[in-house]
């Protein structure tokens, strides 16, 4: 029940998934040659960020300007618990998918510097946080509503993002000792734990949300 919702979400934007997932693709590349100093980072994160966030907004419009659609699926035996959780998995699936292209690209673009799983943790908590936030508001307040915001965050990303890591990379941070281990089960940890408090918010919501 729950992969055939989820199929269906990369059905109803077909044509614009082949095209996001060429982007995802070309993107890491594209960066590197006007960053190198930085290998492959930028590009996987804005890559994961636009793939992700364009997806699910293409999603949404989808939706929005079919609502019978979303009538049929409450008639029909698919809870709306089980429609929430859909959009949470394929969110996790798109950027599963980037994982795996950034993972191919570092086999034939030495200069990435090989796989980094620090790095897709790390992004993993960041596109949580995303999503995170954006479902449970898109669930309250409807699509039409929140379609500026997650806009705001395509568009001022690329600038955003270059700014972080250079701050990041000349800033001197002084802290304790702490197992890699730890930091990094803590963060996927972290991550599974807002999408969870985000999805129950969510099913809230929509429960609550007069589809008539």
């Amino acid at each position: 029940m729950l992969f055939n919702l989820v199929k269906k979400d990369f059905i109803i934007s077909k044509k614009y998934v082949y095209f996001m997932f060429f982007a995802a693709a070309a993107m890491p590349p594209y960066i590197y040659l006007r960053m190198p100093e930085y290998k492959g980072t930028p590009g996987f994160i804005l890559s994961a960020v636009f793939t992700v966030l364009m997806l699910i907004q293409n999603v949404s419009l989808k939706e929005y300007q079919y609502p019978k659609a979303a009538m049929l699926l409450c008639t029909a035996p698919f809870p709306r618990k089980i429609i929430v959780l859909s959009k949470y998995i394929f969110c996790i699936a798109v950027y599963t998918f980037c994982c795996i292209v950034f993972a191919i690209e570092t086999l034939f673009i030495p200069a990435f510097g090989g796989l980094d799983i620090k790095l897709l943790l790390i992004m993993f908590f960041v596109i949580s946080v995303f999503i995170g936030i954006y479902l449970p508001i898109q669930y309250k307040f409807g699509y039409e509503k929140t379609r500026l915001a997650i806009l705001g965050i395509i568009m001022f990303s690329p600038v955003i993002t270059p700014v972080m890591l250079k701050t990041a990379k000349t800033t001197p941070v002084v802290i304790p000792y702490i197992p890699p281990l730890l930091i990094y089960s803590t963060l996927f940890l972290s991550s599974i734990i807002i999408l969870l408090i985000s999805a129950y918010i969510s099913v809230y919501f929509y429960k609550k949300t007069d589809i008539a």
